[in-house]
């Protein structure tokens, strides 16, 4: 019975109810409460079945602790796989970074540097957004907001990043595979391409912009956390 202390304190504090208040119902001095809760006196039997009566709960749930709804048990695995990704997307990012600087200098061409600055880190900031809004709400029980302002809003990111993911996934996979061609290409005439020019245009005038924005990727993720409680 180390933990019925505790338990009986978090019941207590989930009832929104004060050492004072449980004493007085249990017909007991505050002081026999806060023995029961520092653990320095164990209650006996009957009064553990008075005091779940008076807190609504079972006296299992004040001799084993109460269970953990199946709800939150999925919110935090949920949290362990977000930040499982968002350590494996820093990590990739790390090593990564220096093997295409290498490459850029020394076969002068950009296409993994364009998968790293275009791809990798614009979904690390998204994942990122994502893992501190999980985080904030298991923790400090922030809620998911709704409304249609927020249903608009959440609708107008994914159709920001859809358009960006349509824009930037093929052309940073011709840009790759064109990378992996020089190793056998004598020049950069040979390495042929399949998507129209205007494609690569559009992407280079985005370029500057891109990278200053990037960290635009964490709000993004912040509303995709908010909009994917509202339909899971």
């Amino acid at each position: 019975m180390a933990n019925v202390g505790k338990n009986i304190r978090l019941l207590r504090k989930q009832k929104g109810m004060t050492q004072d208040g449980l004493a007085e119902l249990l017909y007991v001095s505050r002081q026999t409460v806060s023995n029961y809760e520092n653990g320095r006196s164990n209650p006996d039997i009957d009064m553990l079945v008075r005091i779940a009566e008076v807190l609504e709960a079972d006296v299992d749930a004040l001799i084993f602790g109460v269970p953990v709804p199946p709800s939150v048990r999925r919110e935090w695995f949920r949290l362990l796989c977000g930040a499982a990704l968002f350590l494996l997307l820093g990590i990739l990012d790390l090593r990564l970074g220096a093997w295409a600087e290498e490459w850029r200098q020394t076969m002068f061409d950009l296409g993994p540097s364009f998968a790293l600055l275009l791809l990798l880190r614009p979904l690390f900031c998204l994942v990122l957004g994502w893992t501190l809004m999980q985080t904030v709400s298991l923790l400090w029980g922030t809620k998911r907001q709704s409304g249609k302002l927020i249903t608009r809003i959440y609708w107008i990111v994914l159709l920001l990043l859809g358009l960006y993911a349509f824009l930037m996934v093929p052309f940073c996979a011709e840009r790759l595979f064109a990378s992996r061609l020089l190793l056998t290409a004598r020049d950069h005439s040979g390495i042929p391409t399949w998507l129209p020019a205007f494609w690569g245009n559009l992407v280079f005038f985005l370029w500057i912009p891109l990278q200053k924005c990037r960290f635009l990727f964490i709000p993004a993720g912040v509303v995709l956390w908010n909009g994917r409680g509202k339909r899971l």
